[in-house]
């Protein structure tokens, strides 16, 4: 391999602040109801998505890592205050329809973990070795397990559910905002 190869990491990260930079233009602006409007009564929420997402990057890239996830680390699970019935290693994977209305925050502390989280999965993914991307991890529990497999291919999961999202959150704020909004919200 020459130097001038992109690394596994690298193509990683890149895809990851890719998906973050989308978000921040798809909600730069965007109201409180624009945030929480569900398209239908089983359908996401902008403000879950960014939250799922970042959970999703935090809670993967820690399990790789070996680091704490800064959703219990710097304290976000307390400041989110989610109800009793989600435990603090939620991710969103499974929600009820229920949970996913009930999901109420304000900006500054969905955003703020927005960041938070991506900023910690960078880091974390770009000290990892190709030993590290080989191992083997567990999402969920030894005996409910959602995923178990090699990193590399837990961070597939990640970068597709980040793409999928990404596009979900541009679409529905396609159907709540005037027309133009994405131009004037910097493109693609």
């Amino acid at each position: 391999m020459s130097s001038e190869q992109v690394t596994v990491s690298q193509f990683i990260v890149g895809l990851l602040q890719y998906a973050t930079r989308q978000i921040k233009r798809a909600t730069d602006g965007a109201t409180d109801a624009q945030l929480y409007y569900r398209p239908s009564a089983d359908a996401n929420s902008i403000a879950w998505l960014v939250w799922h997402l970042s959970r999703w990057q935090d809670y993967m890239s820690a399990a790789v890592s070996g680091d704490p996830q800064v959703w219990l680390s710097e304290g976000w699970a307390k400041r989110f205050a989610l109800p009793p019935d989600l435990p603090n290693e939620a991710a969103g994977v499974g929600d009820s329809i229920e949970q996913v209305a009930a999901f109420q925050v304000d900006r500054a502390t969905l955003f703020g973990y927005m960041e938070a989280a991506n900023r910690a999965a960078v880091e974390r993914i770009t000290m990892l070795t190709l030993e590290q991307l080989e191992e083997s991890v567990l999402y969920g529990t030894p005996e409910t397990p959602v995923f178990t497999g090699p990193a590399w291919q837990a961070f597939i999961y990640v970068l597709g559910d980040s793409i999928q999202h990404t596009g979900q959150v541009n679409y529905i704020r396609g159907l709540v905002s005037e027309r133009g909004w994405r131009r004037r919200a910097g493109g693609y």
